[in-house]
């Protein structure tokens, strides 16, 4: 016990004009229970008033550390920190969020529990959620997960710990591991969505087990991004990110590749509404190219459930009343 007691746990922290929720994440993670602790805040470039704020705390705290770099996304900005990180354990949080109290410390006790494990996850409080969600879902939870198993967690949406960084806490060795004289691990700058799913999936399917725990620890505020009204061409690294994705699936679990599949079809309904709204043709050939390569076997899948297979299928009709009927019901 002591040994994990006096472990160090680096938790970085990217930034971006986030002024308005920042003193409250940072406060957060000043008040853990576990006392060994350093936090890194990457600055990507804000504009606001979050470098002056970043100053001011590290200024009175020397456990922070704050690292500036010009704006390169929120990967480049989490790969520096994990350059820079010298804790046994590394973790993420969103600086828009906050932490309960016990977030390290009860992260960091399954690995003493459960010292085969490569990846410690809590569930989470969900803040504004559209639908109504309060927390996250329970599936798997309060058991070891072999590695084929905390994939299908990973893609599982709304229904388990999902592919998020910010619920987990990883064995900093993870991240020191070389692969053709680089290292094996890291997020890819070039992704702008999923790139957290994308890590997920590779550090999984290089065998890590996980442990998640059901107890909410991590307090998440969903914030609209406007993606069902606007498209920005950065949305298509999402896609090209989920092909991967199910590369890595496909070679590894064949559960967890439908589930990303599933994921995969709704994303491009999702952005098929969009593109028929914009009146964009080559966006809407391309999400129909890629709804129709998934959608026939995901049909035939015995476990799908009906209700989930006929809304699949009005929606590709009729991209645009039925998420416009379904935004109304709430669905």
């Amino acid at each position: 016990m002591e040994e994990y007691a006096q472990s160090r746990i680096s938790i970085i922290v990217p930034v971006y004009n986030t002024e308005a929720y920042l003193p409250a994440c940072i406060e957060s993670l000043q008040h853990q229970t576990h006392g060994a602790l350093e936090l890194i805040f990457v600055d990507d470039g804000s504009t606001d008033q979050s470098a002056a704020i970043l100053d001011a705390y590290a200024k009175a705290d020397p456990r922070i550390r704050v690292i500036r770099q010009k704006n390169s996304g929120v990967s480049a900005a989490r790969n520096a920190g994990i350059d820079a990180a010298t804790g046994n354990f590394i973790g993420f949080v969103d600086s828009d969020d906050r932490v309960e109290p016990r977030y390290c410390e009860a992260l960091l006790d399954a690995f003493r529990k459960h010292p085969e494990i490569g990846v410690s996850i809590c569930n989470r409080f969900i803040h504004g959620h559209p639908n109504g969600r309060t927390t996250g879902g329970t599936a798997y939870a309060n058991r070891v997960l072999s590695p084929e198993e905390a994939l299908r967690a990973a893609a599982s949406i709304g229904k388990s710990f999902e592919g998020y960084l910010w619920n987990k806490l990883f064995r900093a060795s993870l991240f020191s591991r070389m692969q053709d004289g680089k290292p094996q691990f890291r997020l890819d700058p070039t992704v702008a969505i999923c790139e957290d799913l994308l890590l997920c999936a590779e550090l999984f399917a290089s065998g890590q087990r996980a442990y998640y725990t059901d107890e909410p620890l991590y307090h998440y505020s969903y914030r609209e991004s406007g993606a069902l009204r606007t498209f920005d061409e950065k949305r298509m690294s999402e896609f090209a990110a989920r092909a991967r994705i199910e590369a890595i699936a496909a070679a590894f679990d064949a559960q967890a590749l439908h589930l990303l599949e599933l994921s995969h079809v709704k994303s491009a309904l999702n952005t098929l509404y969009v593109a028929k709204v914009q009146k964009n043709k080559p966006l809407q050939r391309d999400m129909r190219r890629r709804i129709d390569a998934r959608l026939p076997s995901l049909l035939r899948l015995s476990d799908l459930p009906k209700w989930e297979r006929a809304k699949l299928l009005i929606r590709r009709a009729m991209p645009v009343l039925s998420m416009r009927a379904f935004l109304r019901a709430g669905a």
